[in-house]
């Protein structure tokens, strides 16, 4: 297992509303059965103490793996839809994921994971996103 830096450059819209952040994490890198896995603690405090791994299944496929107060797992797959539970506090709530654009490249420990995805709820869009992480060994 090998330390990692994480920055996430994200931006979702909603209808008129457009939001951006960047953020950092440290985390750990690791190559199980083939697959290229980053696992980090959730830095946004407004989720509260989160865990998060993503599994590069390939460079069109991925999982994303939330554990703690908010829990789901995403299939992050170019071209495709796929079906979750998003649990939270307030509850559950069932959504697609649809899956515009994955790319990942990480040809070592460092690289980059490039995602744009909506999420529909009720086959009705509930968020536009796009996810740039840039992974660093440290």
């Amino acid at each position: 297992m090998r330390k990692v830096e994480i920055e996430f450059i994200s931006e979702q819209q909603y209808h008129d509303d457009r939001e951006s952040s960047k953020l950092k994490a440290m985390g750990q890198f690791e190559i199980v059965d083939g697959i290229k896995t980053i696992s980090y603690t959730e830095p946004d405090s407004e989720m509260g103490e989160s865990k998060t791994v993503i599994r590069v299944i390939n460079d069109n496929f991925i999982e994303m793996t939330r554990k703690g107060a908010y829990e789901t797992v995403f299939l992050i797959e170019e071209g495709k839809t796929h079906s979750c539970v998003y649990k939270t506090p307030f509850g559950e709530m069932a959504m697609d994921i649809v899956a515009l654009r994955v790319n990942a490249q990480i040809p070592d420990v460092s690289g980059k994971i490039l995602l744009c995805y909506n999420l529909e709820s009720n086959s009705e869009i509930i968020g536009e996103n796009n996810l740039l992480m840039k992974i660093n060994e440290v």
